[in-house]
């Protein structure tokens, strides 16, 4: 009897040792992992598409100038309106609409922002991806991760094919946002077709082509044909 409870006594014990051996591994790795996230030169972030930023790794916090408390303190809209230049704030604004109607892969950009304490501004290239979904499958949370591009970028070529991706990508959103009719229309304008060839054409009125080429001006924001041309062009429009 007193065998069998030395034995029991010993495989608890062992048992014990064993449990505390994966939890001194667990521990290791979580600092690990902490520490990795905390390191890596980019901004890692969670962001809820209602209420912004819900976390952030240290990286973040030291580019931006902004805390975690801090950042949870503003709305989502205030804290994008102090860090990122008023052009592109149709970056983050993009994205929180393009997950509200799009649950792709991931979804990127190329953004200005800046140091809570510094006036000038470093251009980022960021990535956002589905985290968090609802029960219906809805997106609700993204990651996020931001890289800075100003101390990396070796080369004033590599900036300009940033930029110009990026300006492609954003024409290309605002091209898809005309209707169908919009787009026929618009791709007979960069054909340097008038307005009484594009009505023979799609078989309108000139006075409905005209009406549909003065709300495709407005949608896109150009002020003349030379720029709604390059503008379809730079977006990729066929």
């Amino acid at each position: 009897m007193e065998n069998m409870m030395s034995e029991s006594t010993e495989v608890e014990v062992a048992e014990i040792e064993a449990l505390r051996q994966q939890v001194g591994m667990l521990k290791e790795k979580c600092a690990f992992l902490e520490r990795v996230v905390n390191e890596v030169p980019a901004n890692i972030y969670v962001s809820d598409l209602k209420t912004g930023v819900v976390w952030c790794n240290q990286t973040n916090e030291e580019t931006l100038g902004y805390t975690l408390e801090e950042i949870r303190q503003m709305s989502a809209m205030e804290y994008m309106e102090k860090i990122v230049h008023p052009d592109d704030l149709n970056i983050p604004q993009d994205s929180i609409v393009h997950y509200q109607s799009y649950d792709g892969a991931e979804y990127g950009g190329v953004f200005r922002a800046k140091h809570k304490l510094e006036q000038e501004y470093r251009w980022f290239i960021g990535w956002a991806k589905p985290f968090i979904k609802d029960g219906q499958g809805e997106v609700k949370k993204l990651l996020c991760v931001d890289v800075d591009m100003s101390p990396r970028m070796t080369t004033e070529k590599q900036l300009v094919t940033a930029l110009q991706e990026n300006l492609k990508k954003k024409n290309g959103l605002l091209i898809k946002s005309l209707s169908k009719r919009e787009k026929e229309v618009l791709q007979l304008v960069c054909k340097g077709k008038s307005s009484k060839n594009i009505a023979d054409e799609l078989c309108l009125s000139v006075h409905t082509v005209n009406t549909h080429r003065k709300n495709i001006q407005a949608r896109l924001g150009t002020g003349n044909v030379a720029d709604l041309v390059l503008l379809a062009k730079e977006a990729g429009l066929d």
